[in-house]
């Protein structure tokens, strides 16, 4: 069985890893500590997203206002605002370019938009028991360093699920993960004829990727960790891992 080989290779490398697939057309699901709590790094984008589009559909903004970066702080990382001249972009070139370039500093201008509180109350609106945001992406000075944002594979299922369940409610939100430039974790050794809505993160010692692939039926997968001894030994897991689930579902 899959699920054997699946552990095996989780098994074999040192770190935190959790990994939870669900075959949302079966129900049919394959867990290893999908309850536990991880650093967010970038997949905090993800609800990010989501709090942009319902607060868009409430009236609340517009994505095609445009906002200038102003006293925003450009920060490294992801992405390209970094080298781009300093004009008014609007909610939607912001959000396009946090999810599929996974820029740091476009995320930061949402968050500054939207507000924290604003993001952490829809959180807890559609259940996200584990899913914190406690500050803004790579700003760690001052009292930011104990600030931490938190998810868990769980949260992000039930996110995904969410938005699979509602494809009118959140078409931009599927078209934008579809459209993941970031592609270097469970995609990345696989047959290229599915598409895959999904959202990668990275930081020291933690590897992410959550999103649905459509296969044969439409597959959940989270692959987190953290506390890699070896960031390569990682990739290589969530490239194996990738392939074992494409294998499994394609056909």
């Amino acid at each position: 069985m899959w699920f054997n080989e699946a552990k095996n290779l989780i098994n074999s490398v040192e770190g935190d890893i959790s990994f939870l697939v669900k075959n949302l057309k079966t129900g049919q699901v394959f867990s290893h500590r999908e309850d536990e709590v991880f650093p967010s790094a970038s997949i905090i984008k993800v609800p990010i997203l989501i709090s942009l589009l319902d607060e868009v559909r409430e009236g609340k903004y517009e994505l095609n206002a445009a906002y200038p970066i102003g006293d925003e702080k450009i920060v490294g990382g992801c992405g390209i605002i970094l080298y781009l001249s300093d004009l008014p972009y609007t909610l939607m070139d912001y959000a396009t370019l946090m999810i599929d370039l996974s820029d740091n500093t476009a995320t930061n201008k949402l968050i500054d938009v939207l507000g924290i509180e604003a993001i952490n109350r829809k959180c807890k609106e559609m259940g996200l028991k584990d899913t914190v945001l406690e500050r803004k992406l790579m700003h760690l000075d001052g009292e930011n360093k104990y600030k931490k944002n938190l998810t868990s594979a769980k949260d992000m299922l039930k996110l995904f699920e969410l938005i699979y369940n509602n494809p009118d409610k959140y078409e931009l939100a599927l078209k934008l993960l579809k459209q993941q430039l970031l592609n270097d974790l469970l995609p990345a050794f696989t047959e290229k004829n599915y598409e895959f809505a999904h959202k990668t993160g990275e930081i020291s010692g933690t590897r992410h990727d959550v999103g649905i692939m459509y296969l044969k039926d439409p597959v959940f997968v989270a692959f987190m960790s953290k506390n890699l001894k070896d960031e390569l030994e990682g990739v290589k897991l969530a490239n194996n891992l990738g392939k074992l689930i494409v294998k499994e579902f394609l056909y």
